[in-house]
């Protein structure tokens, strides 16, 4: 009888969702690329392209907890 082999079974569960994520996951990642580049076309036509906006956090004298 064969002893079971925790790496190798993790090893192919990985590889398993990795490729199932991928197929999933990229006409998403295509789809927010594409609106993201229109809405960027869009506001330069319209003159209103936006910076980012800058996030500030105040440091504290204290320790941190």
């Amino acid at each position: 009888m064969k002893t079971f082999d925790g790496e190798a079974f993790g090893k192919e569960v990985v590889a398993i969702v990795t490729d199932y994520l991928e197929r999933t996951l990229s006409p998403m990642a295509a789809r927010i690329e594409q609106l993201e580049s229109r809405i960027t076309l869009l506001e330069a036509q319209a003159g209103t392209t936006k910076s980012r906006p800058v996030v500030r956090i105040a440091a504290r004298s204290g320790p941190a907890a």
